[in-house]
């Protein structure tokens, strides 16, 4: 994707790459398995680390799949919807020797830049996000696992003596609010802002408590500059991408203009 942006709109940079590394953040495209073109594309910049936008899915755990690359940049996550579909699914990613590097829920400094991450996807059955919280339906994992252990879910909902898998990459109202609270400069997504035909307001609004500069997502298999496709304007108080499958969006704009020159 390699798309530049506004400098004005740059997240203020607090820290220096480190020694050996080129200065700079990649995010990555849901790979769904393919991992070719993420290691291909590290091993070509060398930026000092890269973020998966999403359903990751890898066929082995994913230190494995990336083994070729831990040794030259930093590699961060968010998961996805998909990351749930089965079990080897969710082993592969979350019991992998990388899977302390999951973002969702949390606030890191990674390159000079203060990243929040909010994996998953909203489902009805816990939160219609178009609602206030007061509506709904389980408020977070906690009200779940209740709800499961009172055997108020049938056999089919319960995974694992818990609730059901595919809720792990449920958003819960407790989980927006409190990251709410932090602050960052830039925030990564699975869903889309409110300015995608499938976007949601909440995210907009995450991005203003956060004080976030930029949000990047993945999720609809789009490359998307939102201002330049005309889905935002400039003034917005932040700039936002989406990213492709097997694409990537690389940032801040000065090294993303290196990768579009090479």
């Amino acid at each position: 994707m390699g798309k530049s942006s506004d400098e004005r709109r740059n997240p203020e940079h607090q820290g220096n790459s480190p020694s050996g590394y080129r200065e700079g953040l990649i995010f990555c495209g849901d790979p769904h398995g393919e991992f070719l073109s993420v290691v291909e594309t590290v091993k070509r910049f060398l930026p000092v680390a890269i973020v998966l936008l999403g359903d990751l899915q890898p066929r082995q755990p994913l230190h494995v799949e990336l083994s070729s690359i831990l040794d030259q940049t930093q590699v961060w996550f968010i998961h996805g919807n998909h990351d749930t579909d089965s079990d080897q699914d969710f082993d592969h990613l979350f019991g992998s020797k990388l899977g302390d590097r999951n973002l969702h829920g949390r606030v890191e400094t990674i390159a000079g830049y203060r990243i929040a991450g909010l994996g998953g996807v909203f489902r009805k059955k816990i939160w219609d996000p178009a609602h206030p919280t007061s509506r709904a339906r389980f408020i977070s994992r906690e009200a779940l696992l209740a709800h499961a252990r009172r055997g108020k879910a049938g056999a089919v909902d319960q995974w694992r003596g818990g609730y059901a898998r595919k809720h792990f990459s449920s958003i819960f109202p407790e989980e927006v609010e409190a990251l709410s609270s932090m602050q960052a400069d830039i925030l990564v997504t699975h869903e889309a802002p409110s300015a995608h035909p499938r976007g949601f307001q909440v995210l907009d609004d995450l991005a203003v408590a956060l004080g976030a500069k930029l949000l990047v997502h993945g999720h609809h298999h789009e490359d998307i500059d939102y201002v330049r496709d005309g889905l935002m304007g400039a003034s917005s108080p932040f700039a936002a991408f989406g990213v492709d499958m097997g694409s990537f969006f690389a940032w801040p704009p000065a090294f993303n203009r290196e990768q579009e020159t090479q």
